[in-house]
């Protein structure tokens, strides 16, 4: 069974990252490794929001999908603001 996932609710969900601080430029801490944002959230090809990252003295980037907790984040956001 797949199911169809809404590019709009995609778009929707990195807008609320971006908000929650997951913005090119910033600092986070993912998967136990602090990085720098070099690029935007994005939906992935394989599913899921990824990013670019650099970590430490890296001299490309690489892509992350980001966490399912972090988006659930993003989504529990969405739901206090309607509650």
């Amino acid at each position: 069974m797949t199911s169809q996932v809404d590019p709009s609710q995609d778009k929707d969900t990195c807008l609320k990252l971006i908000n929650l601080g997951y913005a090119r430029s910033n600092r986070v801490r993912l998967y136990g490794k602090e990085v720098q944002l070099v690029s935007d959230p994005f939906p992935h090809q394989e599913g899921g929001i990824a990013v670019e990252v650099l970590q430490g003295s890296e001299s490309s980037a690489r892509t992350i999908k980001l966490p399912l907790s972090v988006l659930q984040v993003a989504g529990q956001t969405e739901r206090k603001r309607t509650a």
